[in-house]
C-alpha cells in the first residue's frame, strides 16, 4: 500500500475519533449543567428580590460576577472589614441593584415582569485553592393578586333544589393561579352547586391563589336560590293570566228610535259583564242591532 494512502486513512480515523472525543465532552458537560441545583425564587411585581448565596465562609470570597441569560449584571469586589465595592454592568439594573455586606446576597428591587429570568453567581475565592463555584437562580416575578370575582349562570329549580354555577377569576389572569373552593374543598375556577333548603346558610368562598399571595370572595346561598326561584317564578306566568276582572261597558239603544229632538238619553244604560259571558254569536237580553262594546 502506497504510503500517502496510508497517511490519508490515519488522518480519516484521527478526525473520526477527535470528533467523538468532542461529542463525548459536550456531552457531559450538558449532563453536569442540567444537574446543577437551581434555586426558584418568587419575587412580586414592584417590590424586592433577594438571591441568597448560603456562603459558609465568605471572607475568602475574592469576587463575584453576576449575570442572566442575556448579560452581564453586576460584579462584586469584596474587601476585608468593610463593605464590598458593587459595579453594576448593565444600566438596565441602574438604582436597582443592592449586596449585602454580611453575606454578599443579591438584591433587585422595584421588579419589573422582565426580570424573569435564570440568574447565575460566579464565586471567585481567594484561598490556597482559588477554586471558582456557581450559583443558578430561577426568578419568577407575579403580580399579587386582587380580590377575585363570583359570577353565577345556568340557574335552574327542581323539587326544591336550586341547580347553580360559579365561576371564579381575577382581574389579570396570569400563571400559576390556583381556586379553592370552601366550604366544599374544591379546586379549580368552577363549582356546581345543587342546593336543598335546608343548606340555605351555606356561605361558599373561592380563594385565589399564587406563589405570592392570595385573596378571597365569598357567596351566599340563600342569595343564590332566591335569585332562582324569581326567575323561576317569573317564567311560568302564563298569558292567560294577565287579566281575569276584564270589564266590558256596553250601551243600549231603543228599538224605535225618535226624532234627535225628542231623543231620551236616559234611555242610554250601561251595563257590565263579566269575562265568563261569550260575546260570540249571543247577544246578553235587551241589547238590540246597535249595541256598541267598548
Amino acid at each position: 500500500m502506497p504510503f500517502f494512502s496510508q497517511s490519508r486513512i490515519l488522518r480519516k480515523m484521527a478526525q473520526h475519533y477527535l470528533w467523538i472525543l468532542l461529542l463525548c465532552l459536550q456531552t457531559c458537560l450538558e449532563a453536569a449543567e442540567s444537574n446543577t441545583n437551581i434555586l426558584t425564587v418568587s419575587g412580586i411585581l414592584g417590590e424586592t428580590v433577594t438571591f441568597p448565596l448560603n456562603i459558609q465562609d465568605v471572607q475568602q470570597v475574592s469576587t463575584i460576577n453576576w449575570r442572566n441569560s442575556k448579560t452581564s449584571v453586576a460584579v462584586v469586589v469584596a474587601h476585608s472589614n468593610k463593605p464590598p465595592q458593587v459595579l453594576v454592568t448593565h444600566q438596565y439594573y441602574n438604582q436597582r441593584i443592592n449586596v449585602s455586606s454580611q453575606n454578599y446576597n443579591l438584591e433587585i428591587s422595584n421588579l419589573r415582569m422582565e426580570d424573569s429570568e435564570t440568574y447565575k453567581a460566579d464565586i471567585n475565592t481567594d484561598n490556597s485553592e482559588k477554586k471558582t463555584f456557581t450559583r443558578t437562580y430561577k426568578l419568577q416575578v407575579y403580580r399579587r393578586l386582587g380580590k377575585p370575582k363570583i359570577t353565577q349562570s345556568l340557574m335552574t329549580s327542581e323539587n326544591s333544589t336550586c341547580n347553580v354555577t360559579l365561576t371564579c377569576s381575577v382581574e389579570k389572569e396570569e400563571e400559576n393561579v390556583t381556586y379553592r373552593w370552601s366550604p366544599t374543598g374544591k379546586e379549580g375556577s368552577v363549582l356546581q352547586i345543587f342546593q336543598i333548603p335546608k343548606n340555605q346558610e351555606l356561605i361558599y368562598t373561592c380563594t385565589a391563589w399564587n406563589p405570592v399571595s392570595n385573596n378571597s370572595d365569598s357567596i351566599s346561598a340563600q342569595q343564590l336560590c332566591a335569585d332562582s326561584s324569581f326567575k323561576i317564578l317569573k317564567s311560568k306566568k302564563k298569558p292567560d293570566d294577565v287579566s281575569k276582572n276584564t270589564i266590558y261597558t256596553c250601551v243600549t239603544a231603543p228599538k224605535d228610535p225618535q226624532p234627535a229632538e225628542l231623543r231620551i238619553y236616559d234611555e242610554i244604560s250601561l251595563c257590565k259583564m263579566d269575562k265568563t259571558v261569550s260575546t260570540q254569536g249571543r247577544k246578553p237580553p235587551g241589547i238590540s242591532s246597535y249595541e256598541s262594546v267598548i
